[in-house]
């Protein structure tokens, strides 16, 4: 007999707890995991996330490498925005693997933690150790393509966001070995940009190649305006690295110093493998710059073989420094800070089961390796000292300069707190704003009391503080720190800011949580003067409160390039970009197109600018078509009538001063091609080769095959455009008109044109929004009254901001060195080399 007083049970109290059960629980299958949460498997969805999955893809080919069978990769940007990784390595297995039933390509492309670095013996060295690596680029891309040349066959699969839809077929006959991977990163996943920055990956490509003496890569950026292609090949490695690093530096001593070894030794009974590279040199600047690397990864928040180093280096200086009496009783203690200043080094270790703190690998765990460097690096360091006394005394010097130095800074430093504390806090001219919650407010670093003027007018005083800036800084690069904080503008910088200045690990004296805003914000003139400014407050910045940088506090405001007027419209625009969408715009006001012939109806205003949207990308996408020698019209010309598709790619003849090209539909039609070209004339997909025997005398023979990555692309706007009306049975220009373009419509002149061919109405377009247009090029602030500086250059909802980060430390060191350095001929050399390059010039 049940108690009618009985407490209700959980399930009447909550009523879903019933319906929890098993059905309840679901699995993602395959790489559905990676699309549902990137951020777990590539770092996140920004670009530094973007440029993760070339680097995953692109470490696969240095292992092959680092195993001893690959000495060339090659890296391709695509107009379409796709990118390219060949190697000539071994190519991932094709065979079945007996456990899954799946081909090995197959098996490492679409099954999480699978591939040859889990102690088969595939790899005694890799950087990749959780196999996810191209998997997980495979289910983030949009299309993803695997070419594997291995046992006398050309293997291709396919993929769309990490789904089969080609299996694994052969396709051709290879002459060698190696992987080809292409693919586009998928829109849906990388919202904030799929745009690859060809600076960042040809960094990376110089870094792999320093690392890897012997490896040559070659690097070709396809995009319309870019730089020519590079080819990175370094025979003494990771030595020319630190060399390249200390460029437009004087060298404390000219050879660096190398310190190297292997070892075989075993962790928890598991026998264990780690090459240990460390190569140093002394210069005669201020600042330290220290490169970790594990199996060729970056590690750019150090780990253990950084903190071996950096204590081996100071026990050892310090050791030194007291045998030979090099110490003065009043002289200050030497510190870590004190031992890396002009310091450049490269830490490159290679372990065979290392440990890391993410898939990012960001940061080294091993915990053998502290002590491992750490001993290594005071041996050899010892040794070394011992051997080069005159090299180590200078290294001394230099520690006890600098030791000098950093307490004459602390004096100055205190000085500037004991002034901003009798003085009120904060300086004179600093105009600031009313809220105190920094994560809100914003600090406009601006060039001059005009364009200061105008800014504090023109601001909205509740978060927006103005620091009107008068002349030159002082150059960081080439002072002392004690005579840096002499300049007053510095002092009032660092006294708006709020954070204090230091770099060191070992000074306390830049504290980030005090900073007073999380936006400072350089706003200069876009003139020689401007761009100066800019430059050197970076230069301190970057030197001195790194930590503003590093959190990402520091903006560069972009004012509008041009400033368009046409009859009562006036509008700024802020790039070409930009401009072209705009002249497209004004072109298509008061016009018709129609399609010839009596009777026929015009094009719909909504349909047309669809129309011309399409036009425009298929314009850009030509580019990729026209380096190959075929016109756009050509190739679009070429299109399947029913479905639409494009050939995939495109063989070049050449014979002496004549070439000819044919394209080529499907696998099908290369395989077909490649039977018809047996000899060794044949390259394929961009590399070259002649065949001496099979050519005419005093001519050269060459045959190329290129894949056409803008086709998939391409075949999409053709879909589009033919569900939007557009006849786009032909693009070549006709005999007869295929449209008439109309326009003046508002006015008595009504003017017609006849139209060949759809890439025409365009161009048409393009044309009629530039009459009447005039266009003037914005250089200075001061141009703008404070209302429109805050609408184009300060207001939230319409102003462009450009974040400064340190993506690759190394190139920033150098590229400020090289500009604001003491060192006059390598800045020559670099304006002579870039003064092509230059758009605008203001002389």
């Amino acid at each position: 007999m049940s108690d009618q007083n009985e407490a209700p049970s959980a399930a009447q109290n909550n009523p879903g707890a019933e319906s929890y059960d098993a059905n309840k629980l679901g699995q993602l299958k395959g790489l559905e995991a990676v699309r549902k949460k990137p951020g777990m498997y590539i770092g996140g969805t920004d670009e530094r996330a973007l440029h993760h999955c070339v680097s995953e893809v692109l470490d696969n080919s240095v292992d092959e490498h680092l195993a001893g069978h690959c000495n060339k990769i090659d890296v391709t940007i695509h107009v379409d925005g796709s990118i390219s990784i060949r190697d000539d390595g071994r190519g991932i297995p094709v065979d079945i693997n007996k456990d899954s039933g799946l081909p090995g390509v197959e098996l490492v492309m679409t099954t999480l933690h699978s591939g040859g670095k889990y102690g088969q013996g595939g790899y005694k060295f890799s950087g990749g150790t959780h196999g996810v690596g191209a998997k997980c680029v495979n289910a983030v891309s949009e299309w993803f393509e695997v070419e594997v040349s291995r046992n006398g066959e050309i293997h291709h699969m396919t993929f769309e966001r990490g789904k089969t839809t080609k299996k694994l077929e052969v396709i051709g006959k290879a002459t060698g070995t190696g992987t080809l991977i292409s693919f586009k990163p998928d829109a849906e996943i990388f919202r904030e940009t799929t745009v690859f920055v060809a600076d960042r990956i040809s960094q990376r490509l110089r870094e792999l190649a320093f690392l890897n003496s012997g490896l040559r890569i070659n690097f070709l950026d396809e995009r319309p305006s870019v730089p020519k292609p590079e080819t990175f090949f370094y025979k003494d490695g990771v030595v020319e690295f630190v060399k390249q690093i200390n460029t437009g530096k004087t060298a404390l001593h000219a050879a660096p110093i190398r310190i190297a070894k292997e070892l075989k030794t075993t962790l928890d009974d598991k026998p264990m493998e780690i090459h240990v590279e460390i190569v140093l040199q002394y210069n005669d600047s201020y600042n330290d710059l220290v490169l970790c690397y594990t199996n060729t990864i970056h590690n750019p928040d150090g780990g253990t073989h950084l903190s071996g180093f950096r204590s081996a280096l100071t026990r050892a200086i310090n050791q030194f420094s007291k045998a030979n009496n090099l110490l003065k009783e009043k002289d200050p203690q030497i510190t870590g800070d004190d031992v890396r200043e002009g310091l450049a080094a490269v830490i490159s270790i290679k372990h065979s089961d290392p440990k890391f703190e993410s898939q990012t690998k960001v940061k080294l765990l091993s915990p053998e390796v502290e002590s491992i460097v750490g001993s290594l690096s005071y041996e050899g360091l010892m040794f070394y000292f011992e051997a080069n006394t005159g090299v180590a005394k200078r290294i001394v010097e230099k520690a006890l300069t600098a030791a000098r130095a950093r307490e004459a800074a602390r004096k100055a430093r205190e000085t500037i707190r004991k002034g901003a504390l009798s003085a009120g806090g904060l300086p004179g001219k600093l105009a600031d704003c009313s809220e105190k919650d920094p994560a809100i407010c914003e600090l406009y670093i601006v060039e001059g009391d005009s364009a200061g003027g105008s800014a504090k007018q023109g601001r909205d005083r509740r978060y927006q503080a103005i620091l009107p800036l008068r002349g030159k800084l002082i150059n960081s690069e080439k002072a002392q720190l004690d005579k840096v904080l002499n300049n007053e503008e510095i002092r009032t910088l660092i006294t708006a800011i709020g954070t204090g200045i230091g770099t060191g690990e070992d000074d306390s004296s830049f504290k980030i949580e005090k900073t007073r805003y999380h936006k400072i914000i350089i706003m200069t003139d876009a003139d020689v003067d401007g761009s100066h400014i800019r430059t050197l407050l970076l230069t301190f910045l970057y030197r001195q409160m790194k930590g503003i940088i590093d959190h990402g506090y520091v903006y560069i405001a972009q004012p509008p390039l041009y400033k368009i007027k046409r009859k009562k419209r006036e509008q700024y625009v802020d790039n070409d970009e930009q401009l072209n969408r705009i002249l497209l715009e004004l072109g298509a006001e008061d016009i018709l197109v129609a399609p010839a012939g009596a009777g026929s109806p015009p094009l719909a205003p909504a349909v047309l600018d669809q129309i011309v949207e399409m036009l425009a990308a298929i314009e850009k996408l030509g580019h990729g078509i026209t380096r190959y020698g075929a016109s756009l019209a050509e190739y679009l010309d070429q299109q399947n009538k029913e479905t639409h598709e494009l050939p995939r790619y495109i063989a070049r003849l050449r014979e002496g001063n004549k070439e000819s090209h044919q394209f080529l539909a499907d696998d099908k039609a290369r395989a077909a091609f490649m039977e018809a070209h047996p000899d060794p004339l044949l390259a394929v997909a961009g590399s070259e080769t002649s065949n001496p025997k099979s050519q005419t005398p005093g001519a050269t023979r060459r045959v190329t095959i290129h894949e056409i990555f803008e086709a998939n692309e391409l075949t999409k706007l053709l879909k589009a455009l033919a569900k939007a009306g557009l006849d786009i049975s032909s693009f070549a220009p006709s005999a007869t008109p295929r449209y008439t373009f109309t326009e003046n419509l508002a006015t008595k002149h009504e003017t017609k044109t006849n139209l060949f061919s759809p890439l025409d109405i365009i161009a048409t377009i393009r044309a009629n929004g530039r009459k009447g247009l005039s266009i003037q090029r914005y250089k200075g602030l001061g141009e703008m009254n404070p209302k429109q500086l805050y609408e184009t250059t300060m207001d939230p909802d319409h102003r462009r901001l450009l974040k400064v980060n340190i993506s690759d430390a190394a190139k920033a060191d150098a590229l400020f060195t090289l500009l604001m350095g003491d060192e006059v001929p390598p800045r020559r050399q670099f304006i002579e080399d870039n003064a092509l390059n230059v758009q605008y010039l203001d002389v």
